[in-house]
């Protein structure tokens, strides 16, 4: 009975399920839409449909649906672009990539490219820079680093062992070893060479420890010693057969053998026989961080304007100098970078006290200096460029002592005190650059607080005189106080007189005393102290007043990368970090 049962039900939903399928709806009428679906469903077993069936969704939309979906499907689409961009930006790294040319362009053209005499000429100390290595050299910043000393040991101050870096080679594949230290050095000093660089050495001895280290010995303890070993180093075993005396002519000179990151590969003449061109490509055995840059090429002008032509024209990617009044000449600036690189100088007015009696009561003085708005000469006469100056020092010296007394720009004050005291005065400046505008400056700031002053403007060919026999009352003049903080020669008395660079005549027995011992000893804290101490003083006295430092202004293009100097000691510097310039980059996916 139960089994008769079963086989009824099941017959029944059999029935119904062929009834469902023939889609009669509950009135017991054929439901076409749905046989239309069956069968779809039947002919193709996707749910989604393809592209071709897309095509006729417009059949089955109102104007408003179809409308709807179109405006979704943009705004899908602009996310996605959107989220595809924020990706991107957040994961893909560019980094600095091998090849290029970077093309500079120099006034003059280079003569000597050789450690022992490129020091007369910064055409030939720029590519001397670039195909040889030193001891030592100056970083981005100004301050002095090891190059091919890997390590150095002092000891007594006099004594420098100097420890040469394993795996520096000269660009013909030979070690750089402690040999070819002491031929250099020595021929420096050898008077047959003829080398500007040879009173800087002439009371070091030289000595071979091993292979890799040589000790330099000096007569007597000079802290800045090591700055004077920035020359680069000469390949013993192809300079030992020239003679010396004939050495000047050597071909070596403008096709050299060195140890740094750029090796000579070609230079070009014209009819003349003049350099038009002077072709370098990177050292690809270079010691240290290998140049992404592959060649560099200089090309090279007769005066600032046709170099300058050259930039506004893209022939040249950057620029080796740009004198301030050149400036204005740059079509393209915003394609342009203008480093303004600090310079080691520091531009001052000086008081000759011997000259005019009246410049000695220091309250005139010091007058004469709150009379001047330093800040506003270096907006108004150099854009703003140029770095202030309070004190005999770079403010970027590790010596630099900004907690003295400044006379900061305070021109009533200035008027009350100096009154009755100092009447007029003939203020000297070299014709030379800006220097005319700056002195006009301070002619005005001075008479606004009643002083009456005389332009006495003189040729650079008469300024060696003028300086040697303290012809003037108050001169403006630029002192170069090297990177070094060692300013012995400008303020000790002993400088005082034709003879010294002491320009003020400054004479305290105590700086004296300070000056001769920071030079004497080579613990970095101690000469810190005495120095901070020297600088206390000359605020005190104001034997001059600290106007602004120059800045180096190097040009180039913004395709050029990499480029991160603030200050340089010398133009050459500016090659420093030359290893981390690039024209080029690759791209790289990172998670």
């Amino acid at each position: 009975m139960n089994s008769l049962k079963t086989k009824i039900i099941l017959f029944w939903k059999k029935v119904r399920q062929t009834l469902s399928f023939l889609c009669f709806n509950k009135k017991g009428k054929i439901n076409q839409a749905e046989i239309d679906k069956k069968l779809v469903y039947e002919l193709s077993p996707r749910k989604i449909p393809n592209g071709q069936q897309l095509k006729h969704l417009k059949k089955f939309l109102n104007p408003k649906e179809h409308l709807v979906i179109k405006i979704c499907l943009i705004l899908v689409l602009v996310n996605l672009v959107y989220l595809g961009v924020v990706f991107f930006k957040k994961h893909i790294q560019y980094s600095p990539d091998f090849g290029g040319e970077y093309i500079e362009g120099v006034v003059g053209y280079p003569k000597t490219i050789n450690p022992l005499y490129s020091t007369n000429r910064d055409i030939d100390n720029d590519i001397s820079r670039l195909v040889y290595s030193s001891l030592f050299k100056y970083d981005g910043q100004g301050s002095l680093v090891n190059d091919l000393a890997s390590e150095v040991i002092i000891n007594n101050d006099v004594e420098y062992i100097i420890k040469i870096k394993d795996n520096a080679k000269w660009h013909n594949g030979d070690k750089v070893t402690a040999d070819d230290v002491i031929f250099t050095i020595e021929a420096i000093k050898n008077p047959d060479y003829r080398s500007p660089l040879r009173n800087s050495l002439l009371k070091v001895s030289t000595e071979k420890i091993d292979e890799q280290t040589v000790k330099l010995t000096l007569n007597s303890a000079h802290a800045p010693f090591l700055e004077a070993l920035t020359f680069g180093i000469l390949p013993k075993n192809i300079w030992v057969n020239i003679s010396p005396s004939s050495a000047i002519l050597s071909d070596l000179n403008l096709k050299p053998i060195g140890s740094g990151p750029y090796k000579f590969k070609s230079l070009l003449k014209n009819k003349e026989g003049d350099l038009k061109e002077y072709n370098l490509i990177v050292n690809e055995d270079y010691y240290a961080a290998k140049p992404y840059i592959k060649n560099i090429k200089f090309t090279f002008f007769i005066n600032y304007t046709e170099a300058i032509k050259a930039l506004n024209d893209n022939q040249i990617d950057g620029l080796g100098y740009l004198p301030f009044a050149e400036r204005k000449e740059l079509l393209a600036q915003d394609s342009l970078v203008l480093n303004e690189l600090v310079r080691p100088q520091i531009v001052s007015v000086f008081f000759n006290q011997e000259k005019d009696k009246a410049l000695s009561d220091k309250m005139v003085r010091i007058s004469l200096t709150q009379a001047i708005d330093k800040d506003q000469i270096i907006k108004d006469v150099f854009n703003g460029v140029y770095q202030r100056a309070d004190g005999p020092l770079l403010v970027n010296s590790f010596a630099y002592n900004d907690q003295v007394t400044k006379y900061n720009y305070s021109p009533q004050e200035a008027a009350e005190n100096i009154q009755n005291k100092l009447a007029s005065t003939t203020l000297t400046v070299i014709d030379s650059g800006n220097n005319v505008a700056v002195a006009e400056k301070i002619k005005m700031y001075w008479e606004q607080i009643g002083v009456v002053v005389e332009l006495k403007t003189i040729p650079g060919e008469q300024a060696a005189d003028t300086i040697k026999n303290r012809d003037f009352e108050t001169l403006i003049y630029g002192e170069f106080v090297g990177g070094d903080p060692d300013v012995y020669a400008f303020w000790h008395s002993s400088q005082i007189g034709s003879k010294g660079l002491n320009l003020a005549g400054y004479n305290n027995s105590e700086v004296d005393t300070l000056l001769a011992e920071a030079r004497k000893t080579t613990n970095q804290e101690e000469r810190k102290i005495k120095y901070q101490k020297f600088q206390e003083h000359i605020a005190t006295d104001v034997p001059a007043i600290f106007l602004y430092s120059p800045t180096y202004t190097y040009v180039q293009s913004k395709a050029v990368k990499g480029f991160n100097n603030s200050m340089i000691i010398e133009p050459a510097n500016r090659f420093t970090d030359v290893s981390s310039w690039y024209l080029k980059t690759s791209k790289k996916l990172v998670w």
